[in-house]
């Protein structure tokens, strides 16, 4: 029980029940103590926070091996009055020699080999007042080398010492001196390069605020594009394969390079989609960087580490994985989108605590798939939706769908040991089909997704360098809702907040139908629409769709409430569509989604 969060790396709650067992362990409990649930005042988006981070100033100097050596100011703002100890992030191999503050007195410190770095202030913290500490460090582990130029850069939210990665938003000044045949890569902009002696001297900055501080290492070839269409700048780091990759170098003609003008193409795409989309990005600038890593991607401000996987080409991956290459290949369609939309999800709007993590990932994810709209043909969209829809309700080795596990609100808590993977399997998928159900619950037949876009930039606009919450989230869609959407007459989401992020329930649809020669030579459909397997107070508008010779159009929405059918349905049409429809655009996450036609 600890008032300022009982595990505050993820959680606002302040009571926990943890099991530490390695195999089995996790998180049985978490919850906001009971005065608060009382008078209720309980919310995940609580801050917790002791101080907030307005600016870090760090100087780097990396040695042949790869070992630290640096300084970095701190500049906070006290958020609680009283606290004098600060739990700050940093790597436990890096050691810290000294810390000092703004007037150059010494500040006590506890470092020990596995538990968090923690300062001791020498009086308690006045909420609202300004803050500097210095941190002198020196250490290894956070570069690796992987052979073929290739590091892998570890730590990547604890090389420096920092408070509230992901959670704060702050400038930053960056120096860092690198062996010169290497090539160092940072957020921000470069704002100067220089030589001395053996090694390189470059310095960064940003001016508007990020999240979180990170680099990429090696020896880098450079590709550069200035795309005035996005008004941005697009770069991308490549070298030669990593030594798990080497023994197939030269009989597969590994070369990362050749590859690197694709990654080009595909983060010139994303950034034009997603400007158009959701609004302009503020940092101007973007590197996409070869990682030796072959099977995840991530995104940090301005830097994007792409897996060594990215830079090879079908027939290379399919001689390293044979048959896997084929799933495989989806991931690589879809990595480089997904990391350049966490500019925005993410990096330009945060998450609140990890209730709103779906926030970030589901999203990034639904973007990835938005482009694939503009990029690639229907058939490779509707693979997208298809496994998305499979990691949701495909039974794991203990017969539990991943929705099984809880509501896409319980975040890193969905991964049990009964449900492992439940998270990325939920998170990611689930959080995507939620922002494409309100896209289609927004879609007009005249102006298509231009309501949807006018909401998502004032999302942007709202949250810009701070942290969402679901609610604050779908407040933002209340503001923008269409009188479809107030589907129990309350004027905001609260319904779609309870069915689809509080809740777990998965509709079964179906359409029973017929069509029959009428009057004018028209064609009559008659229909009855059934919702089954929900909840009573269960609420979504499902939409019938006809496809005439490849035209598909919406020909209405119904309203369902728990399970019901309608009562019959009647159209008369110009003429006999090919097919009839349920969910053509993904608007419903279905269990299962029937249409039969009746003779």
């Amino acid at each position: 029980m600890v008032p300022s969060g009982a595990l505050p790396e993820i959680s606002p709650e302040e009571i926990a029940l943890v099991n530490e067992d390695v195999a089995n362990g996790g998180i049985w409990y978490l919850s906001h103590f009971e005065s608060e649930w009382t008078k209720n005042t309980a919310s995940s988006s609580e801050d917790k926070r002791d101080v907030s981070a307005t600016h870090y100033k760090i100087n780097t100097n990396v040695a042949k091996g790869g070992g630290l050596a640096a300084n970095t100011e701190m500049e906070f703002t006290a958020i609680m009055p009283g606290a004098r100890v600060l739990r700050i992030d940093l790597l436990p191999s890096l050691h810290v020699k000294r810390v000092t503050n703004e007037k150059g007195r010494e500040i006590p410190f506890i470092q020990e080999k596995t538990s968090p770095f923690h300062i001791i202030m020498p009086e308690p913290l006045e909420a609202g007042r300004k803050y500097m500490l210095s941190f002198e460090y020196e250490g290894n582990k956070v570069i690796q080398d992987e052979g073929g130029g290739n590091f892998s850069v570890g730590a990547r939210s604890s090389w420096y010492p920092n408070v509230n990665a992901f959670l704060d938003h702050a400038t930053y000044d960056l120096k860092f001196r690198v062996p010169k045949r290497y090539t160092l890569v940072s957020v921000g902009k470069l704002v100067s390069e220089s030589k001395d002696g053996d090694a390189l001297v470059t310095e960064w900055k940003s001016d508007v605020p990020i999240a979180v501080a990170g680099f990429n290492y090696g020896e880098f070839k450079k590709k550069k594009v200035s795309d005035e269409l996005a008004n941005y700048e697009l770069e991308v780091y490549t070298t030669e394969v990593p030594n798990t990759l080497a023994r197939f170098k030269e009989q597969m003609s590994l070369t990362p390079s050749a590859m690197a003008e694709n990654a080009l193409v595909d983060a010139q795409n994303s950034m034009r989609v997603y400007q158009k989309m959701f609004g302009d990005a503020p940092f101007g600038r973007l590197a996409i960087t070869q990682q030796p890593a072959f099977n995840y991607g991530q995104s940090w401000p301005t830097l994007i580490y792409l897996p060594v996987s990215a830079f090879l080409d079908g027939t290379q991956r399919w001689s390293l994985m044979g048959g896997q290459a084929f799933r495989f290949s989806e991931f690589i369609l879809e990595v480089t989108p997904h990391e350049v939309a966490h500019q925005w999800w993410g990096h330009m709007v945060g998450w609140a605590s990890y209730h709103d993590q779906w926030l970030s990932e589901g999203f990034a994810e639904f973007s990835a798939g938005l482009l694939l709209e503009f990029t690639e043909k229907p058939a490779e969209v509707q693979k997208f939706w298809d496994r998305l829809h499979t990691e949701i309700t495909e039974k794991n080795n203990f017969g539990i769908f991943a929705n099984d596990a809880g509501p896409i609100w319980l975040g890193l808590r969905l991964h049990t040991p009964k449900t492992p993977g439940a998270y990325s399997r939920l998170v990611y998928p689930k959080g995507a089909y939620i922002l494409q159900m309100i896209r289609m619950l927004m879609r007009d037949e005249k102006t298509g997704d231009q309501d949807f876009s006018n909401m998502m930039k004032d999302y942007v606009k709202t949250h810009l360098y701070r942290n969402a919450t679901s609610e604050s989230f779908l407040a933002v869609v209340s503001k923008h809702m269409k009188p479809m959407m107030d589907a129990d007459g309350s004027h905001n989401m609260d319904w779609f907040k309870r069915d689809w992020i509080y809740g777990t329930d998965l509709p079964k649809c179906r359409l029973d139908y017929s069509l029959k020669p009428s009057a004018d030579g028209k064609v009559r459909l008659s229909a009855k629409l059934t919702e089954s397997d929900v909840s009573p107070d269960f609420i979504m508008r499902v939409p019938i769709y006809l496809d005439f010779d490849g035209r598909v159009i919406r020909a209405g929405s119904f309203l369902m409430r728990g399970n019901m059918t309608t009562s019959e349905i009647l159209m008369d049409l110009p003429k006999r569509p090919k097919r009839v429809l349920l969910n053509a655009n993904h608007d419903v996450l279905a269990a299962e989604t029937v249409v039969k036609e009746i003779p």
